[in-house]
């Protein structure tokens, strides 16, 4: 792939993901009495092109409206290695988070590494960047007792793109749907 088409690659990220923070940077101020929520954070993805997909976060974070870039509470993980491509239909927890009150409009997934494996060979993939920052769509969460499923797309398996040396690219289109927790 040619340098300049991935540079082209990233520039749209880039601005989609800035459109997507810009139009839904809404304040919402919280009510009720309970200090904490549970917030169960599940990842899954569409896979075809890939045997296996193996991603490594280390973090899972939540931004705290109205702290400034500073207000970020880290989760506990479940687990460290996911393999996207059996997350076919299907997703997996990744964090259980108890967070306290507030209005969170991001989640940010700190990923480590990347291997894929075709056709039986493994390679070890490079990502445009290790932090994906994620707007909560479609509204940020209003923690105040009440707990939240938030599932978390990578969509990073039909974005991995073997080149001819031998080199693994993943550009992840990541999106991250809310619903209350049942």
């Amino acid at each position: 792939m040619k340098g300049w088409v991935v540079g082209l690659i990233i520039v749209i990220i880039i601005g989609v993901v800035a459109y997507l923070v810009l139009s839904h940077g809404m304040v919402i101020t919280p009510s009720g009495s309970s200090t904490q929520s549970q917030v169960y954070v599940y990842l899954s993805d569409k896979p075809i092109k890939v045997d296996h997909l193996y991603v490594t976060i280390s973090k899972v974070l939540f931004h705290k409206e109205g702290g400034g870039n500073t207000t970020w509470i880290s989760c506990p993980l479940t687990s460290e290695t996911f393999d996207l491509a059996q997350l076919i239909n299907t997703s997996q927890l990744m964090a259980q988070c108890t967070l306290p009150n507030g209005t969170y409009n991001v989640i940010r997934l700190d990923v480590v590494n990347v291997q894929a494996v075709v056709n039986g060979q493994t390679y070890n993939c490079t990502l445009p960047s290790g932090k994906f920052e994620v707007p909560l769509e479609p509204s940020p969460i209003i923690v105040n007792g009440t707990s939240y499923d938030i599932n978390v797309d990578f969509g990073a398996v039909n974005s991995v793109v073997i080149a001819g040396n031998g080199k693994c690219i993943v550009i992840p289109v990541i999106h991250a749907s809310v619903k209350k927790h049942s």
